[in-house]
């Protein structure tokens, strides 16, 4: 099981202006290939950080709903989107948060957060709840066996990527580099 970051820590990281990893042209290739555009369809973002992935989405025709529990990351999300239709960010916590009365959207994802979701059981259960039949779920994670040891909680290993890609009616895996990969997951 992973470490879980303390929402504190997080609200320091995004508080001191830090970011993590930009969208790179491997991983716009890899989704425009297994996922595609989203002209009139629905996303929700989770642990979307200062929104550079809801950004993404939105540029591809999505309608955006980026959320995350470190109020400092939903602030920046949203000041870096003000002049954006189609997209909002909200504080929530997708795992801790309560899912009743959350919508169906077309595609779910999960960009560097995914390793940290304590309940990955649970969390699955909540995603596939909140897609509808043909709605994917993305997830981009870097890959712990591929890590430096210091680095592996941030990734999940190959009994988590066994779990993450049961049950679902079709799965596309691509390795970004060595150690990052993408997951789009069909319900």
């Amino acid at each position: 099981m992973h470490t879980l970051a303390a929402p504190d820590r997080w609200e320091a990281h995004y508080a001191a202006g830090r970011d993590f990893r930009p969208v790179l042209c491997e991983e716009e290739t890899t989704f425009d290939q297994n996922v595609g555009r989203g002209i009139g369809l629905t996303a929700l973002d989770i642990g979307c950080g200062t929104g550079g992935f809801a950004r993404f989405l939105r540029e591809r025709g999505y309608s955006v709903l980026g959320v995350d529990y470190a109020e400092a990351a939903v602030s920046r999300a949203t000041s870096r989107s003000q002049n954006t239709t189609d997209i909002s960010f909200q504080c929530w916590n997708a795992e801790g948060g309560q899912w009743t009365g959350i919508p169906t959207y077309d595609l779910i994802s999960c960009r560097l957060s995914y390793a940290f979701i304590q309940n990955k059981t649970q969390f699955l259960n909540n995603v596939k709840t909140h897609l509808p039949t043909g709605g994917v779920f993305y997830v981009m994670t870097p890959l712990s066996d591929n890590l430096p040891p210091e680095r592996r909680r941030t990734g999940i290993s190959a009994e988590e990527i066994e779990e993450l890609c049961d049950g679902w009616t079709a799965v596309k895996e691509t390795e970004l580099d060595i150690h990052h990969a993408c997951y789009a997951l069909t319900r």
